[in-house]
């Protein structure tokens, strides 16, 4: 009877550890089926195609400083360092423009008529199928100088707008500009390229050329390099993490 009963528990025992080991087993499965659906719904970088906006451009210097500084230069240079970046990366990278000009048509009569050419054409490429993420790189200006500080706008488009301008906030405030209390703002009808974009959109205003001090900056390539890469370190964050 004794030997009856220790066979009858050896077998319960025995079915209780192959039960375990294969639950073991399946937990592991599903693990590795999680983690490769989680590895196939991540792009690499290779997959992922950014658009940056370098603002104005030719005719149209958009914002100068008191000293002559004009906005359309430093555009182009923080422009120019974040293609670098992302490209060592491995992001595709387009660009509006990569020297002193602009997308609309040289050759209409007006300036009117060619920003608006300018317009409408950096607003095709932005809503472009093969664009993912449109950063464009401005610089501000305000009638009193003691304004400081980047300032990033986000398209009212897509939800993802939003969450890469908090990103690139943290990231400004994080490396570059620690006093710069500034809350990333929803883009209204007069940021026309951004209120019309389909695609995640952000608009990074680098800082103030009404600001002495702060122009000072923005027109060394150090400083343009270093607004460069902590704007590369943002979209970075928003990848890894998204």
């Amino acid at each position: 009877m004794e030997k009856l009963k220790q066979s009858i528990f050896n077998i319960i025992f025995y079915i209780f550890i192959i039960a375990l080991i294969l639950g073991l087993v399946f937990l592991l499965i599903f693990a590795i089926m999680k983690l490769n659906v989680y590895a196939y719904e991540k792009p690499s970088p290779e997959e992922i195609c950014i658009l940056i906006d370098p603002g104005h451009g030719a005719e149209d210097g958009g914002a100068v400083s008191d000293d002559g500084v004009v906005e359309k230069g430093i555009n182009l240079s923080i422009s120019n360092h974040l293609k670098e970046y992302l490209e060592l990366s491995g992001f595709r990278v387009e660009m509006t423009r990569d020297d002193d000009n602009i997308m609309g048509d040289r050759n209409l009569p007006t300036l009117k008529e060619r920003l608006r050419d300018d317009m409408r054409k950096r607003l095709d490429l932005y809503n472009s199928e093969q664009i993912d993420y449109v950063i464009s790189i401005h610089q501000n200006k305000f009638t009193e100088s003691k304004y400081s500080g980047a300032q990033v706008f986000y398209s009212p488009n897509d939800e993802r707008s939003e969450v890469l301008a908090d990103y690139m906030r943290k990231s400004i405030t994080g490396f570059l500009q620690p006093e710069n209390t500034r809350e990333i703002t929803k883009a209204g009808s007069n940021i026309y390229l951004l209120n019309n974009c389909s695609n995640p959109c952000i608009l990074v205003e680098c800082g103030f050329l009404s600001n002495p001090e702060e122009t000072a900056l923005l027109k060394t390539e150090e400083y343009q390099k270093q607004m460069a890469f902590t704007i590369y370190c943002g979209m970075l964050d928003y990848i890894k993490n998204n």
